[in-house]
């Protein structure tokens, strides 16, 4: 495991100050330029030009350009190189969305800074209707009233949230499970339903739709659940791995990062991706991906409450490098500004999260998330990649230190690499 980095050796002394940043805080789409910013003990201090302190570490960002940290917002924290690559891609938070004892467990160890990684958000573990056509060991099935209420009151006691549901739940009991919900005071998400119509799903309270293939198919149902404040997180990404590996041949060695993906990995996705394919193919599952990305596009017509997220540990969307693709998908097919796909991935997490007093733009008294780029992400969104340091809280990690972490991933043997949990 990496060792935290900072600059001192003491993090709760270090004085951090960014000289002469092009300062993008995301509160707007304006950019300040040669600006300074001061951290102290992991909080943005100070905010302004020619700033002066003593015994403070300097780092010149002549040129550089300084906004919040990314977030991913759909991701499963399967197995422990993740971490690294999440942090070397800028990414300091994901929202997890399939509970598990291990990721709590690595959660609190971040938090504590004994392990890198992302802040973790959990959602509890999957919640599917006793019928699902397919099983899995992870998941947890509902067959009764009662195990529907027992599913929300579990996600609560076990300290995660948000309860996740799949979309094969009688409607009886996703109606319980949803007054439930809404008694207790915890959002649902997830793949919305195959048994209740859309709008009164809503209408119970579901609160985040996950991934374009989840939404309605026709476009005044899309309409409704935008206008209603519904949130949604399109994975595109993900969305494009069936028509990519299932009917267009492309195979997992084609990725660009695939040497970050560890052996063992690379064996469980491959094998995995057989039996994906083998599946929807007997299935003859080969939807319009025009079809489902004019409905993501026409829900972001009518809301701004949507979300950036991979779905990484799907096989062939690796962490932290996907999210920059989605940035991208973003603004190539679903039409945003680059502004507001970064919106995407910084203000509204910290919103949906709850965050958004410590996090999500850069202002005085919030919180250090802070990624550091050589080149402008308004002109060109896939300037995101360009890393030039990345800040999470107290711990400052250089170019040097970020290419130290996916070096060290790059070369994990079996034995180094922890499975955290399998979604499938």
């Amino acid at each position: 495991m990496v060792e935290n980095k900072n600059l001192k050796g003491n993090q709760s002394d270090v004085s951090i100050l960014f000289k002469n940043s092009n300062l993008l805080s995301m509160n707007t789409d304006e950019i300040c330029y040669y600006t300074d910013i001061l951290v102290e003990k992991g909080i943005i201090k100070d905010i302004g030009k020619n700033l002066e302190v003593e015994n403070a570490e300097i780092i010149d960002c002549s040129g550089k350009y300084l906004m919040p940290a990314l977030v991913d917002s759909h991701a499963h924290l399967s197995s422990s190189e993740m971490c690294q690559l999440f942090i070397a891609n800028g990414i300091t938070g994901i929202r997890h969305l399939s509970g598990g004892q291990r990721v709590l467990e690595y959660s609190e160890e971040i938090r504590q800074g004994l392990r890198i990684g992302p802040y973790v958000y959990l959602s509890g573990y999957i919640y599917d209707g006793g019928d699902a056509a397919e099983k899995f060991e992870t998941h947890k099935y509902i067959n009764t009233i009662e195990e529907a209420e027992k599913a929300v009151y579990d996600t609560i006691k076990d300290g995660y949230q948000w309860v996740k549901t799949y979309p094969s739940i009688s409607p009886e009991n996703l109606e319980r499970l949803m007054k439930t919900a809404k008694s207790a005071g915890i959002k649902v998400c997830g793949h919305m339903s195959y048994h209740v119509d859309s709008k009164l799903l809503r209408d119970w309270g579901y609160h985040c739709c996950e991934h374009s293939s989840s939404l309605p198919k026709h476009l005044n149902d899309v309409e409704y659940l935008a206008k209603s404040g519904m949130w949604f997180c399109p994975t595109q990404v993900v969305c494009e791995t069936l028509p990519d590996y299932v009917w267009g041949g492309k195979k997992l060695t084609d990725l660009e990062a695939y040497d970050y993906v560890p052996k063992k990995v690379k064996k469980y996705w491959e094998e995995r991706n057989d039996k994906i394919i083998e599946s929807y193919k007997k299935r003859q599952l080969r939807p319009d991906i025009r079809v489902i990305i004019e409905r993501g596009r026409h829900f972001m017509s009518h809301s701004d409450r949507y979300l950036a997220g991979s779905d990484t540990m799907y096989p062939g969307i690796i962490a932290g490098f996907s999210l920059h693709e989605e940035l991208k998908k973003l603004v190539d097919l679903y039409g945003c500004t680059p502004f507001e796909a970064l919106k995407a991935a910084t203000v509204n997490p910290s919103v949906y999260i709850g965050t958004d007093d410590k996090k999500g733009t850069i202002e005085k008294g919030k919180d250090a998330d802070i990624l550091i780029l050589n080149k402008n992400p308004l002109a060109e969104i896939s300037h995101t990649r360009g890393i030039f340091a990345v800040m999470q809280g107290k711990s400052y990690f250089s170019r040097k230190d970020l290419d130290d972490m996916l070096n060290e991933v790059r070369s994990l043997d079996d034995d180094e690499v922890e499975f955290l949990q399998s979604i499938f």
